[in-house]
């Protein structure tokens, strides 16, 4: 009896099914991987729309920056500049929120730091960035910021290195490093000042 022939042909069968099946998976592989990355090219486009807006109305939103007219202005002037300071401030902060979302969704990493970065020393504008404003308009520092996380976003979507720190930007992160040292200082000031006192009171109860 040939049984050789039947087996050969189910044999044939069953390898003719798992290679169309093995094709059929990896062609729904593909399609899969294919639509995924797709989906998150769009979303990182969508990103970028999103930052370059921001940055435009952040653009915008500094040149209305409240400016002493001079440097020595009477209480009421005082006063009335700190107020349209916290104005402005919450409208600064209103316009970062969607930024920082944005920067968030930033799959490289090294943008997204710098981007991260950026905001944050837009945040800290009113304090932490004082010194970066010697003899400069505090609207120019902030300028800076933005064109320099601008400047960075550019250089990721040519494909190119991370631009340097234009002069602005490399001037606020410098006031903000030498208020975090001056913190430290104090910090360690305060904590050799206990010292000293927790050794006058255990002398003292001898």
């Amino acid at each position: 009896m040939d049984w050789i022939s039947p087996l050969s042909g189910l044999v044939g069968a069953i390898a003719g099914a798992a290679a169309s099946y093995l094709g059929t998976h990896q062609a729904q592989a593909r399609a899969i991987k294919d639509a995924r990355q797709t989906r998150v090219e769009a979303k990182q486009d969508a990103a970028v729309l999103l930052l370059s807006n921001g940055f435009a109305e952040l653009h915008r939103h500094i040149r209305s920056m409240p400016e002493a007219s001079q440097p020595d202005l009477y209480m009421e002037a005082l006063q009335e500049l700190a107020a349209a300071e916290a104005v402005w401030d919450r409208q600064l902060h209103d316009l970062l929120g969607p930024v920082r979302i944005a920067v968030e969704t930033m799959r490289n990493k090294e943008l997204r730091d710098r981007l991260q970065e950026g905001v944050s020393l837009l945040e800290q504008w009113e304090h932490e960035l004082e010194y970066a404003y010697h003899q400069s308009r505090r609207a120019w520092v902030l300028g800076g910021i933005v064109d320099h996380a601008a400047a960075c976003v550019g250089a990721w979507q040519r494909e190119d290195a991370m631009p340097e720190p234009n002069s602005a930007y490399r001037r606020a992160k410098e006031s903000v490093e030498a208020h975090e040292e001056e913190w430290q200082l104090t910090l360690e000031a305060r904590e050799e000042e206990q010292r000293e006192q927790a050794q006058r009171e255990g002398s003292a109860d001898l």
